[in-house]
């Protein structure tokens, strides 16, 4: 019983700090990190370029795998993910082990206080 009250309480401890993540950025600092991280597969504006990943406006809200004119992974066409702030914060976290088989080259952002910053960011940025 013992183990099963910790299992339980590091779930919820990780869902309400993913929350707390992509609740708390600062946008300047995520444009920064935009901008040396991301820019160079992503741009943002409406009717932008997809380049080598997709092009990021109307994010928010989106199944991932269905922005025409892109060709996604398999994996990610399957993945049933819905970005919002947590599943934002999650997949940049590591993408490759919350969608194992994405295109995505990328080792992931680690630090939280970073990954907050660029999901505040993506959330102001790609509206």
């Amino acid at each position: 019983m013992k183990l099963w009250t910790g299992a339980a309480a590091a779930v919820v401890t990780t869902l309400v700090a993913g929350q707390a993540v992509a609740q708390s950025g600062d946008a300047g600092r995520g444009q920064r990190l935009f901008n040396q991280q991301c820019r160079a597969c992503h741009t943002l504006e409406q009717g932008g370029a997809s380049v080598a990943g997709p092009n990021l406006h109307g994010l928010f809200g989106r199944k991932a795998g269905t922005l025409a004119g892109f060709e996604f992974s398999e994996a990610m066409t399957k993945s049933g993910i819905v970005w919002d702030e947590t599943t934002l914060a999650d997949y940049n976290r590591d993408p490759h082990a919350k969608v194992p088989g994405t295109k995505m080259v990328y080792g992931g952002m680690k630090q939280p206080g970073q990954l907050a910053d660029l999901v505040a960011y993506l959330k102001q940025a790609t509206q």
